[in-house]
């Protein structure tokens, strides 16, 4: 077991929460695209095929299913962990989540531990930071109108904006700073917040080798 990022679907218990799911759903949710190469084919029938299926009442029982149920037969997931991971398979598709659902994500997903970076396998159950943070702006900005959402899209860093190039208006779209190479703002006009805290990848990699800082995960 291990993990190789702190987002969805970026460990093997969210693998395996996930096919557990899709064998509830009785569709692949997760590599749900059409594989040509039979060798790497996990049986996804395409993003609209698996919409159709949530859409057509499976989402709908599931959410019911998962809120009742008090044993799940995958590695370390509970009730709350596993409604989210359905929302977010669901997400990903852009199915319809009914408005009673949504308004149990909002609170469901606070009650979820958050591990720390540090975490033997044994005890990396939960969400981790970066997880919780895409899941709270999945749930503000999932238009739930059959667009997928995509977890790992670059946001604005403007604190409270979170906005990716599919939320901007037409004609705009993220523009990544010229000096840190990093963060990525809506608008030029940005850069009066931006500009105090900003660093060039030089000084970035001077302060934390100067911390004698290093970063690992439980892989």
């Amino acid at each position: 077991m291990g993990r190789w990022g702190e987002g969805f679907f970026e460990g093997d218990d969210d693998l395996d929460i996930s096919y557990y799911i899709s064998q509830d759903a009785g569709i692949e949710l997760y590599h749900y695209e059409v594989e040509q190469n039979p060798e790497l084919d996990f049986g996804g029938k395409g993003l609209e095929a698996t919409r159709d299926h949530l859409n057509n009442v499976v989402l709908s029982q599931l959410f019911r299913q998962y809120s009742t149920q008090k044993d799940f037969h995958y590695g370390t997931a509970t009730k709350e962990l596993s409604l989210t991971f359905l929302a977010a398979l669901a997400m990903r598709v852009g199915a319809t989540i009914q408005p009673e659902c949504m308004e149990i994500l909002h609170e469901l997903y606070k009650t979820i531990p958050v591990s720390p970076k540090y975490s033997l396998p044994l005890f990396d159950s939960g969400f981790r930071g970066p997880m919780e943070r895409q899941f709270e702006i999945a749930l503000t900005h999932y238009k739930n109108d059959g667009t997928p959402h995509n977890f790992f899209a670059p946001r604005c860093a403007l604190l409270g904006c979170d906005k990716s190039d599919a939320d901007l208006l037409d004609g705009q779209k993220l523009m990544k700073c010229g000096k840190c190479k990093e963060r990525r703002e809506c608008q030029t006009g940005d850069w009066k917040s931006h500009k105090k805290v900003c660093e060039t990848p030089e000084e970035r990699h001077a302060a934390l080798k100067g911390a004698g800082g290093f970063m690992s995960l439980n892989v």
